[in-house]
């Protein structure tokens, strides 16, 4: 925790997209869903935060961000030296959308909420299921535990 000097600010909800070389080619997004309530983060400005307006979700943004037309269009707008290049926000905001009618935001957004929860319970459930490997596996190799007596400690620590 410290003050903002500098970057990129972003909040739950927000997309983040990788807007440098080879970063941006080889897809580097993510989806903020990390942050304490009214919390606000920030970081590089070798991302651009994407924060669709209402009526759309915000996961919306993850979605745009992961399409390949999308990821297209932004690719093709890059400038600067072949080491360095970096779409602006700018170029971005050429990319033509069609806004939907009020049902179809809605149907979307019922749809698009079971799917994003179910991708959140997944990670959650990796991030305890490499707890528990990361807690058993060095007991499991020095012998502290024997396979048939792990089953015990997984039901504990989960």
């Amino acid at each position: 925790m410290r003050e903002f000097s500098s970057g990129t600010k972003f909040t739950n909800g927000d997309t983040l997209l990788a807007r440098i070389t080879p970063c941006l080619e080889n897809g580097k997004t993510a989806f903020v869903n990390f942050l304490e309530e009214n919390q606000i983060g920030w970081g590089s400005t070798e991302f651009i935060v994407l924060r669709p307006k209402p009526p759309l979700p915000p996961f919306f943004g993850y979605i745009l961000a992961r399409r390949d037309d999308f990821r297209t269009h932004a690719i093709r707008a890059m400038s600067g030296t072949s080491g360095r290049q970096r779409v602006e926000v700018g170029q971005l905001q050429n990319f033509k959308l069609t806004i939907p009618d009020e049902a179809t935001v809605q149907a979307f957004t019922d749809f698009i909420g079971s799917v994003q929860k179910a991708l959140f319970d997944n990670s959650a459930q990796a991030a305890t299921l490499a707890t528990l490997r990361d807690a058993l596996l060095p007991r499991l190799i020095s012998g502290k535990i024997e396979p048939e007596k792990s089953k015990n400690f997984t039901e504990a620590v989960t």
